[in-house]
Protein backbone atom coordinates (compact mmCIF):
# COMPACT_ATOMS: atom_id res chain seq x y z
CA UNK A 1 0.00 0.00 0.00
CA UNK A 2 1.36 3.19 -1.33
CA UNK A 3 0.98 7.08 0.27
CA UNK A 4 -1.29 9.15 -1.56
CA UNK A 5 1.23 11.53 -3.13
CA UNK A 6 3.09 9.17 -4.08
CA UNK A 7 0.18 7.21 -6.14
CA UNK A 8 -0.62 11.18 -7.50
CA UNK A 9 3.00 11.18 -8.74
CA UNK A 10 3.03 7.75 -10.48
CA UNK A 11 -0.27 8.95 -12.16
CA UNK A 12 0.76 11.92 -13.60
CA UNK A 13 4.18 10.04 -14.72
CA UNK A 14 2.19 8.39 -16.70
CA UNK A 15 -0.37 10.82 -18.77
CA UNK A 16 0.55 11.60 -22.01
CA UNK A 17 -0.83 14.68 -24.11
CA UNK A 18 -3.73 13.48 -26.68
CA UNK A 19 -4.07 14.68 -29.73
CA UNK A 20 -5.09 18.20 -31.65
CA UNK A 21 -8.10 19.53 -33.19
CA UNK A 22 -9.87 22.71 -35.28
CA UNK A 23 -12.75 24.14 -33.57
CA UNK A 24 -14.79 27.00 -34.35
CA UNK A 25 -13.68 30.40 -32.22
CA UNK A 26 -17.83 29.88 -31.56
CA UNK A 27 -16.73 26.53 -29.30
CA UNK A 28 -13.35 26.79 -27.58
CA UNK A 29 -14.33 28.61 -24.42
CA UNK A 30 -12.53 27.06 -21.51
CA UNK A 31 -9.93 24.79 -24.22
CA UNK A 32 -6.50 24.75 -23.56
CA UNK A 33 -5.16 26.82 -26.70
CA UNK A 34 -2.46 24.48 -28.83
CA UNK A 35 -1.10 27.09 -31.27
CA UNK A 36 0.45 30.51 -30.95
CA UNK A 37 -2.01 33.19 -31.96
CA UNK A 38 -0.34 35.82 -34.08
CA UNK A 39 -1.49 39.45 -34.75
CA UNK A 40 -1.45 39.96 -38.42
CA UNK A 41 -1.64 43.50 -38.79
CA UNK A 42 -1.07 46.59 -36.13
CA UNK A 43 -4.27 47.33 -33.88
CA UNK A 44 -5.10 50.25 -34.27
CA UNK A 45 -4.09 49.57 -37.98
CA UNK A 46 -3.87 53.52 -38.08
CA UNK A 47 -3.97 56.42 -35.42
CA UNK A 48 -7.50 57.41 -34.55
CA UNK A 49 -9.78 59.06 -32.10
CA UNK A 50 -10.09 58.41 -28.69
CA UNK A 51 -13.60 60.49 -27.94
CA UNK A 52 -15.57 62.54 -30.07
CA UNK A 53 -14.26 66.29 -30.29
CA UNK A 54 -12.46 68.09 -33.17
CA UNK A 55 -8.90 67.08 -34.95
CA UNK A 56 -6.84 70.09 -35.03
CA UNK A 57 -3.14 70.98 -35.19
CA UNK A 58 -1.40 71.71 -31.91
CA UNK A 59 -0.01 75.34 -33.37
CA UNK A 60 -3.48 76.43 -34.18
CA UNK A 61 -4.81 75.97 -30.09
CA UNK A 62 -1.46 76.77 -28.39
CA UNK A 63 -2.27 79.12 -25.32
CA UNK A 64 -5.82 79.10 -26.01
CA UNK A 65 -8.55 79.92 -23.39
CA UNK A 66 -11.98 80.78 -22.24
CA UNK A 67 -11.47 84.04 -22.84
CA UNK A 68 -9.34 83.77 -25.51
CA UNK A 69 -10.36 80.55 -27.87
CA UNK A 70 -8.59 79.57 -30.48
CA UNK A 71 -11.09 79.94 -33.80
CA UNK A 72 -10.78 77.57 -36.45
CA UNK A 73 -12.66 77.30 -39.72
CA UNK A 74 -14.38 74.01 -39.74
CA UNK A 75 -14.17 71.35 -42.69
CA UNK A 76 -15.25 68.14 -42.50
CA UNK A 77 -15.64 65.36 -40.29
CA UNK A 78 -13.91 61.61 -39.59
CA UNK A 79 -16.39 59.26 -38.46
CA UNK A 80 -15.19 55.34 -38.05
CA UNK A 81 -15.31 53.74 -41.14
CA UNK A 82 -15.27 56.93 -43.19
CA UNK A 83 -12.53 58.63 -44.65
CA UNK A 84 -11.06 61.81 -42.85
CA UNK A 85 -10.73 65.05 -44.71
CA UNK A 86 -7.29 66.88 -45.14
CA UNK A 87 -6.37 69.49 -42.34
CA UNK A 88 -4.73 72.78 -43.33
CA UNK A 89 -3.06 76.21 -40.31
CA UNK A 90 -5.87 77.38 -38.97
CA UNK A 91 -8.79 74.41 -39.71
CA UNK A 92 -10.56 71.88 -38.14
CA UNK A 93 -12.63 68.49 -38.37
CA UNK A 94 -15.18 66.81 -36.14
CA UNK A 95 -13.93 63.54 -35.28
CA UNK A 96 -15.66 60.71 -33.64
CA UNK A 97 -14.63 57.79 -31.55
CA UNK A 98 -12.36 55.72 -33.83
CA UNK A 99 -12.48 58.17 -36.90
CA UNK A 100 -9.35 57.77 -38.25
CA UNK A 101 -7.00 60.95 -37.66
CA UNK A 102 -6.97 62.87 -40.62
CA UNK A 103 -3.82 64.13 -42.07
CA UNK A 104 -2.40 67.71 -41.04
CA UNK A 105 -4.03 67.16 -37.62
CA UNK A 106 -2.54 66.06 -34.20
CA UNK A 107 -4.35 66.59 -31.67
CA UNK A 108 -8.01 65.67 -30.44
CA UNK A 109 -9.96 68.59 -28.40
CA UNK A 110 -12.97 66.83 -26.92
CA UNK A 111 -16.28 68.11 -27.48
CA UNK A 112 -17.07 69.52 -24.21
CA UNK A 113 -13.95 72.05 -24.62
CA UNK A 114 -15.28 73.64 -27.83
CA UNK A 115 -18.29 75.45 -29.59
CA UNK A 116 -19.02 75.78 -33.11
CA UNK A 117 -20.99 78.57 -34.93
CA UNK A 118 -21.75 78.14 -38.35
CA UNK A 119 -18.65 76.79 -39.98
CA UNK A 120 -15.97 78.18 -37.22
CA UNK A 121 -14.94 76.26 -34.24
CA UNK A 122 -13.99 77.58 -30.87
CA UNK A 123 -11.41 75.97 -28.83
CA UNK A 124 -11.27 77.07 -25.50
CA UNK A 125 -8.59 75.46 -23.71
CA UNK A 126 -4.94 74.50 -24.75
CA UNK A 127 -4.46 70.52 -24.87
CA UNK A 128 -0.79 68.53 -25.19
CA UNK A 129 0.20 67.51 -28.51
CA UNK A 130 -0.98 64.42 -29.27
CA UNK A 131 -3.96 64.25 -26.42
CA UNK A 132 -6.89 61.97 -27.15
CA UNK A 133 -4.96 60.32 -30.64
CA UNK A 134 -4.66 55.78 -29.73
CA UNK A 135 -1.41 55.37 -31.70
CA UNK A 136 -1.38 52.80 -34.76
CA UNK A 137 0.25 49.67 -33.37
CA UNK A 138 -0.34 51.17 -29.53
CA UNK A 139 -2.40 47.65 -28.62
CA UNK A 140 -0.20 45.67 -30.42
CA UNK A 141 2.13 45.33 -33.76
CA UNK A 142 1.87 43.45 -36.86
CA UNK A 143 3.62 39.42 -35.98
CA UNK A 144 3.20 39.66 -32.60
CA UNK A 145 2.52 37.04 -30.34
CA UNK A 146 -0.93 37.57 -28.37
CA UNK A 147 -1.36 34.41 -27.46
CA UNK A 148 0.99 31.80 -26.58
CA UNK A 149 -0.09 27.95 -27.08
CA UNK A 150 -0.98 26.38 -23.47
CA UNK A 151 -3.16 29.37 -22.80
CA UNK A 152 -6.92 28.60 -21.23
CA UNK A 153 -9.41 29.97 -23.72
CA UNK A 154 -11.56 32.75 -22.02
CA UNK A 155 -13.66 35.41 -23.52
CA UNK A 156 -10.72 38.14 -23.95
CA UNK A 157 -8.88 35.11 -25.68
CA UNK A 158 -11.91 34.87 -28.05
CA UNK A 159 -12.15 38.58 -28.43
CA UNK A 160 -7.82 38.39 -29.37
CA UNK A 161 -8.62 35.70 -32.31
CA UNK A 162 -11.50 37.32 -33.37
CA UNK A 163 -9.64 40.72 -33.86
CA UNK A 164 -6.84 38.93 -35.96
CA UNK A 165 -9.49 36.62 -38.01
CA UNK A 166 -9.05 33.58 -36.67
CA UNK A 167 -11.87 32.14 -37.25
CA UNK A 168 -10.94 28.55 -36.39
CA UNK A 169 -8.45 27.49 -33.69
CA UNK A 170 -6.18 24.33 -32.94
CA UNK A 171 -7.05 23.32 -29.24
CA UNK A 172 -5.66 20.29 -27.47
CA UNK A 173 -8.90 17.36 -27.57
CA UNK A 174 -11.19 16.26 -25.08
CA UNK A 175 -10.48 12.64 -23.72
CA UNK A 176 -12.85 10.52 -24.01
CA UNK A 177 -13.98 9.49 -20.31
CA UNK A 178 -15.69 6.20 -19.86
CA UNK A 179 -17.88 5.17 -16.96
CA UNK A 180 -17.91 1.25 -16.12
CA UNK A 181 -20.67 0.95 -13.09
CA UNK A 182 -20.17 -2.74 -12.16
CA UNK A 183 -22.30 -4.69 -9.34
CA UNK A 184 -25.83 -7.46 -9.52
CA UNK A 185 -26.86 -4.80 -7.12
CA UNK A 186 -26.72 -1.77 -8.87
CA UNK A 187 -29.57 -0.13 -11.11
CA UNK A 188 -29.95 2.41 -13.47
CA UNK A 189 -31.85 5.52 -12.94
CA UNK A 190 -35.93 4.77 -14.21
CA UNK A 191 -35.58 0.73 -13.65
CA UNK A 192 -37.61 -0.80 -10.87
CA UNK A 193 -36.38 -1.65 -7.50
CA UNK A 194 -37.61 -5.43 -6.73
CA UNK A 195 -35.28 -6.07 -3.58
CA UNK A 196 -34.36 -4.00 -0.39
CA UNK A 197 -30.45 -5.20 -1.25
CA UNK A 198 -30.72 -3.15 -4.91
CA UNK A 199 -29.78 0.59 -4.91
CA UNK A 200 -29.92 3.17 -7.43
CA UNK A 201 -26.41 4.32 -9.26
CA UNK A 202 -24.91 7.23 -7.96
CA UNK A 203 -21.43 7.18 -8.96
CA UNK A 204 -22.32 7.19 -12.51
CA UNK A 205 -23.74 10.40 -13.13
CA UNK A 206 -21.48 12.38 -10.20
CA UNK A 207 -18.59 10.87 -11.94
CA UNK A 208 -20.66 12.19 -15.46
CA UNK A 209 -20.82 15.84 -13.69
CA UNK A 210 -17.14 15.83 -12.62
CA UNK A 211 -15.76 14.85 -15.52
CA UNK A 212 -17.80 17.54 -17.66
CA UNK A 213 -16.75 20.15 -14.83
CA UNK A 214 -13.37 18.69 -15.26
CA UNK A 215 -13.55 19.84 -19.24
CA UNK A 216 -13.30 15.84 -20.46
CA UNK A 217 -16.02 14.20 -22.72
CA UNK A 218 -18.02 11.62 -20.39
CA UNK A 219 -19.15 8.30 -21.89
CA UNK A 220 -21.55 6.29 -20.11
CA UNK A 221 -20.28 2.09 -21.10
CA UNK A 222 -22.91 0.56 -19.11
CA UNK A 223 -23.80 -1.22 -16.09
CA UNK A 224 -21.76 -4.52 -15.91
CA UNK A 225 -23.15 -7.43 -13.69
CA UNK A 226 -20.72 -9.66 -11.39
CA UNK A 227 -20.13 -12.39 -14.02
CA UNK A 228 -17.57 -12.74 -16.57
CA UNK A 229 -19.52 -12.84 -19.80
CA UNK A 230 -21.16 -9.42 -18.87
CA UNK A 231 -17.96 -7.81 -17.73
CA UNK A 232 -16.20 -8.94 -20.84
CA UNK A 233 -19.08 -7.50 -23.05
CA UNK A 234 -19.16 -4.45 -21.27
CA UNK A 235 -15.16 -3.76 -21.55
CA UNK A 236 -15.62 -4.40 -25.18
CA UNK A 237 -17.27 -0.64 -25.29
CA UNK A 238 -14.49 1.15 -23.63
CA UNK A 239 -11.63 0.30 -26.26
CA UNK A 240 -12.52 4.00 -27.87
CA UNK A 241 -11.91 5.58 -24.58
CA UNK A 242 -8.59 7.80 -23.76
CA UNK A 243 -9.47 7.26 -19.78
CA UNK A 244 -11.66 4.10 -18.59
CA UNK A 245 -12.97 4.76 -14.95
CA UNK A 246 -14.76 1.73 -13.46
CA UNK A 247 -16.64 1.73 -10.25
CA UNK A 248 -16.86 -0.80 -7.49
CA UNK A 249 -15.27 -4.16 -7.76
CA UNK A 250 -11.66 -3.85 -6.99
CA UNK A 251 -12.00 -4.47 -3.50
CA UNK A 252 -11.15 -8.21 -2.29
CA UNK A 253 -14.35 -9.66 -2.19
CA UNK A 254 -15.59 -13.08 -4.05
CA UNK A 255 -17.06 -11.00 -6.48
CA UNK A 256 -14.59 -7.87 -7.29
CA UNK A 257 -13.02 -8.92 -10.82
CA UNK A 258 -12.55 -5.91 -12.21
CA UNK A 259 -8.63 -5.86 -12.05
CA UNK A 260 -8.28 -9.27 -13.61
CA UNK A 261 -10.87 -8.69 -16.14
CA UNK A 262 -8.94 -5.25 -17.56
CA UNK A 263 -5.97 -7.10 -17.67
CA UNK A 264 -6.84 -9.81 -19.91
CA UNK A 265 -9.58 -7.94 -22.17
CA UNK A 266 -7.90 -4.41 -22.47
CA UNK A 267 -4.32 -5.58 -21.78
CA UNK A 268 -4.38 -3.03 -18.62
CA UNK A 269 -0.56 -2.94 -16.46
CA UNK A 270 -1.34 -2.05 -13.31
CA UNK A 271 0.91 0.08 -11.72
CA UNK A 272 -0.68 0.14 -7.66
CA UNK A 273 -3.40 -0.90 -5.77
CA UNK A 274 -4.21 0.48 -2.35
CA UNK A 275 -3.71 3.67 -1.47
CA UNK A 276 -3.08 4.63 2.18
CA UNK A 277 -6.10 7.54 2.36
CA UNK A 278 -9.26 7.45 3.31
CA UNK A 279 -11.96 7.22 1.93
CA UNK A 280 -10.46 5.13 -1.24
CA UNK A 281 -8.21 3.00 -0.10
CA UNK A 282 -9.04 -0.14 -2.65
CA UNK A 283 -8.20 2.29 -5.77
CA UNK A 284 -6.59 0.68 -8.86
CA UNK A 285 -4.73 2.45 -11.23
CA UNK A 286 -3.04 1.37 -14.63
CA UNK A 287 -2.10 1.57 -18.48
CA UNK A 288 -3.46 0.32 -21.22
CA UNK A 289 -2.95 1.20 -25.31
CA UNK A 290 -0.55 0.34 -27.63
CA UNK A 291 2.00 2.71 -26.27
CA UNK A 292 0.64 2.80 -23.17
CA UNK A 293 -1.31 6.09 -23.55
CA UNK A 294 -4.86 5.13 -22.02
CA UNK A 295 -5.34 5.53 -18.45
CA UNK A 296 -7.90 2.80 -16.07
CA UNK A 297 -8.57 3.76 -12.73
CA UNK A 298 -10.63 1.56 -10.44
CA UNK A 299 -12.33 3.05 -7.91
CA UNK A 300 -14.38 2.11 -5.17
CA UNK A 301 -18.04 1.56 -5.31
CA UNK A 302 -18.75 3.76 -2.23
CA UNK A 303 -20.17 7.20 -3.47
CA UNK A 304 -17.62 9.23 -1.11
CA UNK A 305 -14.75 7.67 -1.84
CA UNK A 306 -15.62 7.15 -5.41
CA UNK A 307 -16.25 11.09 -5.81
CA UNK A 308 -12.78 11.88 -4.08
CA UNK A 309 -11.19 9.61 -6.01
CA UNK A 310 -12.00 11.33 -9.15
CA UNK A 311 -11.11 14.73 -7.70
CA UNK A 312 -8.02 13.57 -6.47
CA UNK A 313 -6.05 11.34 -8.74
CA UNK A 314 -8.36 11.72 -11.49
CA UNK A 315 -9.43 14.74 -12.55
CA UNK A 316 -5.48 16.04 -12.32
CA UNK A 317 -4.32 13.47 -14.90
CA UNK A 318 -7.15 14.45 -16.86
CA UNK A 319 -6.68 18.22 -16.74
CA UNK A 320 -3.21 17.16 -17.55
CA UNK A 321 -3.71 15.08 -20.23
CA UNK A 322 -5.87 18.08 -22.12
CA UNK A 323 -2.81 20.43 -21.45
CA UNK A 324 -4.19 22.45 -18.61
CA UNK A 325 -1.20 24.33 -16.56
CA UNK A 326 -3.51 24.39 -13.59
CA UNK A 327 -4.48 20.69 -12.82
CA UNK A 328 -4.87 20.90 -9.25
CA UNK A 329 -7.74 21.56 -7.26
CA UNK A 330 -7.31 25.05 -4.90
CA UNK A 331 -5.74 24.20 -1.48
CA UNK A 332 -6.32 26.81 1.60
CA UNK A 333 -5.40 27.01 5.09
CA UNK A 334 -8.69 27.00 7.17
CA UNK A 335 -9.02 27.21 11.23
CA UNK A 336 -11.20 24.10 12.02
CA UNK A 337 -13.67 25.38 14.15
CA UNK A 338 -15.06 22.12 16.06
CA UNK A 339 -12.18 20.14 15.43
CA UNK A 340 -11.88 16.41 15.24
CA UNK A 341 -10.82 13.13 16.52
CA UNK A 342 -10.07 9.40 15.21
CA UNK A 343 -9.17 5.89 16.50
CA UNK A 344 -6.29 5.23 14.11
CA UNK A 345 -4.04 7.53 12.24
CA UNK A 346 -2.29 4.60 9.74
CA UNK A 347 -3.86 6.40 6.40
CA UNK A 348 -3.78 10.23 5.20
CA UNK A 349 -7.55 11.06 5.71
CA UNK A 350 -9.70 13.83 3.79
CA UNK A 351 -12.81 14.80 5.57
CA UNK A 352 -15.93 16.60 4.61
CA UNK A 353 -15.71 20.03 5.70
CA UNK A 354 -17.84 23.05 4.71
CA UNK A 355 -15.14 26.20 4.46
CA UNK A 356 -16.03 29.74 4.77
CA UNK A 357 -13.78 32.97 4.37
CA UNK A 358 -14.15 35.34 7.56
CA UNK A 359 -12.72 38.94 6.98
CA UNK A 360 -9.26 37.75 8.39
CA UNK A 361 -8.94 33.72 7.73
CA UNK A 362 -10.29 30.60 5.96
CA UNK A 363 -12.86 28.37 8.21
CA UNK A 364 -13.98 25.16 8.26
CA UNK A 365 -16.63 23.18 10.02
CA UNK A 366 -16.46 19.29 9.68
CA UNK A 367 -19.89 18.76 7.83
CA UNK A 368 -22.17 15.54 8.46
CA UNK A 369 -20.94 11.72 9.18
CA UNK A 370 -17.61 10.88 7.60
CA UNK A 371 -18.34 7.12 6.49
CA UNK A 372 -17.68 6.75 3.00
CA UNK A 373 -20.86 5.88 2.37
CA UNK A 374 -22.37 9.01 3.26
CA UNK A 375 -22.51 11.00 -0.05
CA UNK A 376 -25.10 13.91 1.89
CA UNK A 377 -21.91 14.36 3.95
CA UNK A 378 -20.85 16.05 0.15
CA UNK A 379 -23.79 17.47 -0.21
CA UNK A 380 -23.39 19.56 2.64
CA UNK A 381 -19.44 20.24 2.25
CA UNK A 382 -17.03 22.02 -0.06
CA UNK A 383 -13.68 20.95 0.31
CA UNK A 384 -11.67 17.75 1.91
CA UNK A 385 -9.66 18.41 4.90
CA UNK A 386 -6.38 16.65 5.22
CA UNK A 387 -5.75 14.55 8.76
CA UNK A 388 -1.75 13.04 8.57
CA UNK A 389 -0.52 10.24 8.79
CA UNK A 390 -0.11 9.94 12.06
CA UNK A 391 -2.39 12.37 13.39
CA UNK A 392 -5.21 10.56 15.43
CA UNK A 393 -7.12 14.48 16.67
CA UNK A 394 -7.26 17.92 15.75
CA UNK A 395 -7.74 20.14 18.00
CA UNK A 396 -10.94 23.23 17.88
CA UNK A 397 -9.42 26.10 15.80
CA UNK A 398 -6.12 24.53 15.03
CA UNK A 399 -5.15 25.30 11.51
CA UNK A 400 -5.65 22.28 8.74
CA UNK A 401 -5.29 22.33 5.16
CA UNK A 402 -8.63 22.30 3.24
CA UNK A 403 -8.35 20.86 -0.92
CA UNK A 404 -11.33 22.48 -2.14
CA UNK A 405 -13.93 20.95 -4.70
CA UNK A 406 -16.25 23.93 -4.66
CA UNK A 407 -15.01 27.09 -4.70
CA UNK A 408 -18.55 29.80 -4.96
CA UNK A 409 -18.11 30.62 -1.58
CA UNK A 410 -15.04 33.07 -2.53
CA UNK A 411 -17.85 35.35 -3.70
CA UNK A 412 -18.42 37.92 -0.96
CA UNK A 413 -21.56 38.71 0.40
CA UNK A 414 -20.89 42.42 -0.60
CA UNK A 415 -20.03 41.35 -4.18
CA UNK A 416 -23.32 39.58 -4.66
CA UNK A 417 -25.65 41.79 -6.92
CA UNK A 418 -29.14 42.57 -4.95
CA UNK A 419 -31.88 41.61 -7.91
Amino acid sequence: MIKYTEALKIVLQNVKQIGLEKKALTEVLGRVLAEDIIADRDNPPADNSGMDGFAVKYEDIKGATEDNPAVLKLVGEAKAGGEPPKIQKGQAAAIYTGGLIPEGADTVVQKELAKVEDNKVFIFQELPKGANIRPQGGDYKKGEILIKAGKTIRPAEIGIMASVNKATVYVNQKPRVGILTTGDEILDIGEPITSDSQIRTSNTYALYAQILEAGAEPVIIGFAKDNPEDMIKKLSYAKSCDVLLTTGGVSVGEYDLVKDFVCEQLGVEILFWKVAQKPGKPVAFGVWGNEKEKLFFGIPGNPVACMFVFESLVKPAIRKMMGYSEIYNPIVKAKLKNGYKRKKGDRQEFIRVYVEKTDDCFVAEVKGKQGSNILTGMVKANGFGVVDIGVTEIKENEEITVILFDTNFLMMEEDKIQL
